[in-house]
């Protein structure tokens, strides 16, 4: 890598001899890079500190779930010249979209839906990250009056209205109530990993913490209908045990979502 001489120097030291490949893709601001090194496959992240989201909280998250959950380990993390740096183990298996046939979907509908209820059912009490909604809601509107909100970059539903306009109907629709859970935050097909036929675990957390339910539902059913198509979806839900799926809900959890994906 270029910028070898940039890295921490203990994390050069770990690394030091690996075959690198870039792996960054989506529109995250996040570098990532998978790592070989004697047989061995370790991921490394680098980020520059400028989100509220950030690795410092998927390395919190990480070792917060170990052994609560199958998630990579937490290798190294360090802070230089306002970069992050997090050195992660590999979670084997193969990214839940990637799979095109119709009985490996139905079968992994099962799978992502059986992962779900067990991030759901971690206990929330000493959880050291909150992101429940009406923090996520002051952090849009400071995003919002700092400018750093561009509607180009909405999903297609929405890309008429302009920041102001689409907040509002976000206010509209929030739920008087929150249904408070252990949340992905971002659980979408690409961060669930399959293994054999099984789930082999689940990456991404810097959005990880206590959230409203509906806030891995609103990700999920999104994330099955764009790669699987929309009549997955209510498979999704009949499988987690969901009977009356409030889609007011789901759409405000989507919207909202809008704020952090930029």
């Amino acid at each position: 890598m270029d910028n070898m001489k940039e890295l921490p120097l203990k994390l050069e030291q770990i690394i030091e001899k690996s075959l690198w490949e870039n792996k960054t893709f989506g529109h995250s601001g996040t570098h990532v890079f998978k790592l070989t090194k004697n047989q061995k496959t370790m991921y490394l992240k680098i980020n520059q500190i400028s989100s509220e989201f950030n690795l410092e909280k998927e390395k919190v998250i990480l070792e917060w779930l170990s052994g609560k959950l199958p998630v990579p380990s937490v290798i190294f993390f360090d802070i230089k010249n306002e970069t992050e740096y997090l050195l992660i183990s590999e979670i084997p298996g193969r990214c839940s979209h990637t799979f095109e046939k119709d009985t490996e979907r139905v079968r992994n509908i099962e799978i992502l839906a059986a992962g779900l209820q067990q991030i759901h059912s971690i206990d929330i009490k000493n959880c050291p990250l909150n992101n429940n909604p009406d923090m996520l809601l002051q952090l849009a509107k400071l995003r919002l009056k700092s400018g750093g909100i561009n509607p180009k970059q909405f999903d297609n539903r929405w890309q008429d209205k302009n920041p102001m306009e689409f907040l509002n109907e976000v206010l509209k629709l929030k739920p008087t109530k929150y249904d408070l859970v252990f949340s992905h935050g971002d659980y979408c097909l690409p961060n669930v990993l399959i293994n054999n036929k099984q789930l082999g675990g689940f990456i991404d957390w810097s959005y990880g913490g206590i959230n409203d339910r509906y806030f891995d539902f609103a990700a999920v059913a999104w994330s099955i209908g764009y790669n699987y198509g929309e009549e997955y979806i209510l498979l999704f839900f009949e499988k987690y045990g969901l009977d009356n799926v409030d889609w007011d809900r789901i759409k405000f959890f989507q919207m909202l979502n809008e704020f952090f994906q930029q």
